[in-house]
């Protein structure tokens, strides 16, 4: 049937849109899978125990052997340099305590961070100078000033006598006069006298000492 014969009330564009769809569709062509390709199932995981020839798990990272190496000789020096000035009195640590500062300047880099934190303390030693220096000073006069004890006992017991003698009067040359003048030697011989005892200086220089004695045990469990 020609076009020219068609109802003259339908539209030449509809017609050939009717015959379009009287045609039968084109096949449709299937996508092609590989016999290679790996099958995924939706909503399961990858077993990929399946899919590799080992087991992941027996991967494991190579054991470092950083704190087996041998440290340098240079650095080596410095560890003993440091351990000595760790072992000195510390009457001379606090006087000069520099030299620590230096040595843990230049090895800080090889010491782990909790052993740094025992060790810098001994740099502010210099704080306690005075302290230190006062108590051991108070030691040391204590044990020089045994004439003078000696001198003050002397006089105590002069002044005892003629106390006595006065209060008895058995000799009139003694005078309250007299008595006055022993008295104020005596005091003035008393404010020569270091006063406290070795024992609380010495445990006052030991709470000092107390840092660097933690610093030195802690750096030779270090080097062990």
């Amino acid at each position: 049937m020609s076009s020219a014969n068609l109802d003259p009330a339908i539209p030449i564009g509809a017609v050939d849109k009717v015959a379009n769809l009287a045609k039968p569709p084109a096949e449709t062509q299937e996508p092609i899978t590989s016999s290679s390709a790996i099958p995924l199932v939706s909503g399961e995981g990858c077993d990929l125990s399946s899919l590799l020839s080992f087991d992941p798990e027996s991967i494991e990272p190579a054991p470092s052997t950083a704190c087996d190496e041998p440290r340098p000789s240079a650095v080596q020096r410095q560890f003993q340099r440091l351990k000595a000035l760790l072992s000195s009195p510390i009457e001379t640590l606090v006087e000069n305590p520099e030299e620590v500062k230096s040595v843990l300047e230049e090895i800080q880099h090889h010491l782990p961070v909790t052993l740094q934190v025992k060790l810098w303390p001994v740099v502010t030693l210099s704080a306690y100078r005075s302290r230190v220096k006062l108590a051991r000073q108070r030691i040391e006069l204590r044990h020089a000033q045994l004439p003078l004890k000696t001198d003050i006992a002397d006089k105590c017991q002069r002044l005892n006598e003629k106390k006595a003698a006065l209060d008895a009067k058995t000799d009139t040359s003694v005078s309250t006069a007299e008595l006055e003048t022993l008295r104020k030697e005596l005091e003035e011989l008393e404010e020569r006298l270091v006063t406290g005892k070795d024992e609380d200086d010495k445990a006052e220089i030991a709470e000092v000492d107390l840092v660097r004695a933690d610093a030195l045990r802690a750096f030779e469990a270090f080097l062990l």
